[in-house]
């Protein structure tokens, strides 16, 4: 089983791109009742911290999936096209690098460690200090090459919402080798956003 992190909110809700709110709703009554701290389900199988998490990711999944408009910014930015019309012919997955493994040899490739915080231009530093281009980047984790770029300028009037952005600044990390969760922490310190999720 994939780490909930790497899962989309399909997934982590385990209904399809199709699905209608009243089976999104179905099946958040159903992820809520299984990783209920007192649930026999998953008893010893996660740590408090992590079945916190997975109740976190299944609160953001349906809040997004049940509103239309975040939804369908949602889909926009996470599903490759036919994904949806035929999931069971297809292996693609969302486009925020969710669980996939990079095939270019980025894994070889140490990222520098002594980092004061991730910001976009820091991450460009270490981005062309590996020798990796963006188009490369984009390649793999099919984020828009745009989108990479507003990361590095921190352009963050043209930057999509946290709750997309903190997707892609992990695919971003994921393929670097850098920790994930402290790139997105350090990054939207800088937000000029707000505390906003």
């Amino acid at each position: 089983m994939r780490r909930i992190e790497e899962q989309s909110y399909y997934e982590i809700l385990e209904v399809s791109p199709e699905a209608s709110a009243k089976e999104i709703q179905r099946a958040y009554e159903l992820a809520q009742e299984t990783f209920a701290p007192e649930s026999m389900a998953i008893y010893s199988l996660f740590s408090e911290k992590e079945l916190q998490e997975i109740q976190e990711a299944i609160e953001e999944a349906y809040h997004v999936l049940m509103d239309e408009n975040l939804r369908k910014n949602y889909d926009q930015f996470h599903l490759q096209p036919n994904m949806g019309r035929d999931r069971k012919k297809t292996t693609e997955r969302p486009v925020d690098f969710q669980g996939k493994e990079p095939s270019l040899s980025f894994t070889g490739l140490l990222a520098p460690t002594e980092v004061e915080s991730y910001r976009g231009k820091t991450l460009r530093e270490i981005r062309e200090k590996m020798g990796i281009d963006l188009k490369a980047i984009s390649s793999e984790t099919k984020i828009n090459p745009k989108i990479l770029e507003w990361i590095e300028e921190e352009a963050w009037n043209k930057l999509p919402p946290d709750v997309y952005l903190k997707g892609f600044l992990k695919g971003y990390a994921q393929l670097l080798n850098l920790d994930p969760k402290r790139v997105v922490e350090d990054y939207l310190k800088f937000s000029p956003r707000g505390k906003k999720k």
